[in-house]
């Protein structure tokens, strides 16, 4: 007999519903901010990798909150602007349009190399390459694509200093 027919189907499902078991904890080298800043994601194309990375921090398996990090829909509501993607002809104005809609202090974050420079997605007739085509980007998260617990910790690091 095996574990799944002595606990039954509904033991797999509570197992993996239980997700403090899964999540990973702030006790682990992480450290929690005491005040939350607000990330708005802005996804440009590519193959979307990036941009999956950064929608999983949002489920349960990483309480981005309890890090001191909080999504947010709205460009008004945000600090940091998350881009994710290379930067496309066509997503010039919605890039300008979104940081116009964020408040003073707002800080631009590439993630991913594709964000950065291009990384396989080189200047072409559809697409500038990266954030560095438009303006020096300071703040990055490398990698292709960048893990969610690389994006976590490369967000704490930033927010650090």
């Amino acid at each position: 007999m095996t574990a799944f027919q002595t606990m039954g189907p509904l033991s797999v499902l509570h197992a993996f519903l239980n997700v403090s078991r899964w999540r990973i904890s702030a006790d682990k080298g992480m450290s929690v901010r005491p005040d939350t800043i607000n990330l708005y994601v802005l996804e440009t194309g590519g193959c979307e990798g990036c941009a999956m990375e950064v929608e999983s921090l949002c489920g349960s398996a990483f309480a981005l909150e309890q890090y001191g990090f909080a999504r947010v829909t709205d460009p008004a509501d945000a600090d940091w602007l998350l881009v994710t993607g290379p930067m496309g002809r066509a997503c010039v104005q919605m890039l300008e349009r979104v940081w116009n809609a964020m408040p003073a202090g707002k800080s631009l974050v590439a993630v991913g190399a594709c964000a950065v420079d291009g990384g396989m997605f080189g200047p072409n007739y559809a697409t500038l390459g990266g954030l560095k085509a438009l303006t020096p980007v300071r703040r990055a998260i490398p990698g292709c694509p960048p893990s969610p617990q690389d994006i976590l910790v490369g967000l704490q690091r930033l927010a650090e200093g």
